[in-house]
């Protein structure tokens, strides 16, 4: 039987490119394949699945089941580790468009007017009150 394409589409080394079946996650995690599927009943994973309904995981869902086991172990319940994890990814938006607007406006500003070196208006000012 032959086997069906793969798109080019997605880089082998993308992080969110599902690859790994729930034995390699679990061997990657060091955390069991049983607490894997209740991570994701518990809403705290969401692993890709096949066409055939088998899960599959990426490098993303492997560096966030190490965030939720570490949240488990310092005694965090399943809401809280969810509250956390929303607010990283708020945090992260936010990190994000912040640093657009900076670029935006660096850029505006740099297309408007010549900007002169740190205090060296400032100084001129001075020394021409002083005089």
């Amino acid at each position: 039987m032959r086997r069906k394409a793969r798109s080019a589409g997605r880089a082998v080394n993308d992080a969110a490119l599902p690859k790994y079946a729930i034995s390699v996650a679990s061997d990657l995690s060091g955390v069991p394949q049983q607490q894997l599927r209740r991570m994701e009943e518990s809403g705290l994973l969401t692993p890709k699945r096949t066409t055939g309904n088998t899960r599959r995981y990426s490098d993303d869902d492997v560096a966030q089941i190490a965030e939720v086991s570490n949240l488990i172990e310092e005694g965090v319940n399943a809401a809280g580790i969810q509250r956390v994890l929303t607010l990283r990814v708020a945090l992260k938006a936010a990190l994000a468009e912040n640093e657009s607007l900076r670029e935006r406006l660096a850029a505006s500003a740099g297309a408007t007017a010549p900007q002169a070196a740190p205090g060296t208006e400032r100084d001129a000012r001075r020394e021409g009150e002083a005089g």
